[in-house]
């Protein structure tokens, strides 16, 4: 009975977002459940309850920042033109369709949503693909599939949850889910072939494109660190591909305005990689927080915001739209953090039978097509992931890697992710419903998919 009970906050949040609730109203509800839970069921001492929220609500707060900042500078990058400048460069640059569609879905999509998150990549790469000939139905499935990185988007808070809530090391975590990241690799790999069909050349520069994104993001955890990892090796494909492309039209298209398109990038990108060097070789608090993704997020908003005339209204607007999510955000990790600490997440992981550690990617698939986000999926699924790898005599590391690589791809399969993609591929007209049903059938499939073969993976290497 009691791990029944242990599931009603999750219960709860989850029918409250398949009733059209806001994430804030669900995740709040589902607060509140947990608080009850806990007092009634799961009674836990004060001094622990005070020792782990010191470690974690700190985190709270970075999350909550980076998702504050991300919002600010896409509507500033928006506003200011270095959305279009950048995509009138990779419609100018791409000698075909195909190979343009490997570089905005391995290298322009993953790289916005590194930086920005909240799925702007799609916002940006989906344009692109129609300008790059794709038609509606194209674009939008190929826009979501570029969400590819997501466990490293905004600069990774769906990972840095996930391991906090399970005291694996961050920066472990981003390198066990990068290799196993594969998996979603092939897939989304082998799914933009199935629907571009290209000549064989095209078809084998999509397949380097995606190697070349799996190889960068490997390389960058294992070397500098899971936060800029998605930077890092999206931006390896933008410039390997846009290299070539220039070398084969013999002109480079850069001009001033992309310049000062990609400036906020650059200050993101060169800042927090050599701030992390300096907090590596003089640690302290002020180089922690110097190192810290919020504080280089704000120095590119303030980059973007010098190109802005109206930079206070565009502001305003962008944190309106944080409000709800960073809250909803910022109460899914508080569940999260009540339902591991209290040993409620334990609870429910003896559901699961012993041994059967393939159903756990599933958990987190299905928490982030519910939620919208790996973290919020993260956030109340982690812990019981956790457990059941205990209970399994399995290693936690690479169970909980697995879910987060299943819940940052199963994101792109989100109702509202799918709605905004079909929309954002015909803006002139209101999305139509057979088309967004059948973008939503095909990333559901691909999500499916996914969380099967990362469930066997891990049930044969256990």
């Amino acid at each position: 009975m009691t791990p029944l009970l242990a599931l009603t906050p999750i219960v709860l949040a989850i029918a409250l977002l398949v009733f059209k609730q806001s994430s804030w109203i669900a995740a709040a509800a589902g607060v509140i459940a947990a608080c009850l839970a806990v007092i009634l069921f799961f009674p836990t001492p004060i001094s622990v309850l005070l020792e782990s929220g010191a470690d974690y609500f700190p985190l709270i707060l970075e999350v909550a920042l980076i998702l504050l900042f991300g919002m600010v500078l896409a509507r500033l990058l928006e506003s200011s033109g270095s959305m279009g400048e950048i995509s009138a460069w990779v419609e100018a640059a791409a000698p075909s369709r195909a190979l343009g569609v490997g570089l905005v879905v391995f290298g322009l999509i993953p790289f916005a949503e590194s930086v920005t998150g909240f799925g702007i990549g799609v916002t940006i790469g989906v344009p692109v693909l129609r300008l790059l000939g794709c038609s509606l139905r194209q674009s939008a499935i190929l826009g979501l599939l570029g969400l590819i990185a997501v466990p490293w988007g905004a600069l990774g808070p769906g990972t840095t949850v996930a391991a906090a809530l399970t005291g694996i090391n961050v920066d472990d975590l981003g390198v066990a889910t990068a290799w196993i990241n594969a998996i979603p690799v092939i897939i989304v790999a082998t799914s933009v072939i199935l629907v571009m069909r290209p000549a064989l050349s095209s078809c084998l520069g999509i397949i380097a494109a995606a190697a070349l994104m799996w190889t960068g993001i490997l390389a960058a955890n294992i070397l500098i660190g899971m936060a800029p990892a998605g930077i890092i090796g999206s931006l390896l494909v933008i410039a390997v591909m846009g290299t070539l492309f220039i070398i084969r039209r013999r002109r480079t298209g850069f001009t001033r305005q992309l310049g000062l398109a990609v400036l906020p990038y650059t200050t993101l990108t060169v800042g927090l990689l050599l701030a992390r060097a300096l907090e590596s070789a003089v640690p302290s608090l002020v180089t922690q927080i110097v190192a810290s993704p919020p504080f280089w997020l704000a120095a590119a908003c303030v980059i973007a915001a010098l190109r802005v005339t109206s930079r206070g209204a565009v502001t305003s607007a962008a944190v309106r739209s944080w409000l709800p999510i960073g809250a909803g955000t910022a109460a899914f990790m508080l569940m999260g953090w009540i339902m591991t600490t209290t040993g409620m997440s334990a609870s429910i992981g003896t559901l699961v039978p012993a041994g059967l550690v393939l159903f756990t990617p599933w958990l987190t698939a299905v928490g982030a097509i519910v939620t919208g986000s790996n973290t919020g999926a993260n956030s109340m699924f982690t812990g019981t992931i956790d457990a059941v790898a205990t209970a399994s005599h399995v290693s936690s590391l690479p169970v909980v890697a697995a879910g987060n690589a299943a819940a940052s791809l199963a994101a792109l399969a989100a109702p509202p992710r799918v709605a905004m993609s079909v929309q954002m591929a015909d803006p002139s007209s209101p999305a139509s419903a057979n088309d967004i049903a059948w973008v939503q059938g095909r990333a559901l499939t691909v999500a499916g998919i996914n969380a099967v073969a990362l469930g066997l993976w891990i049930q044969f290497m256990a």
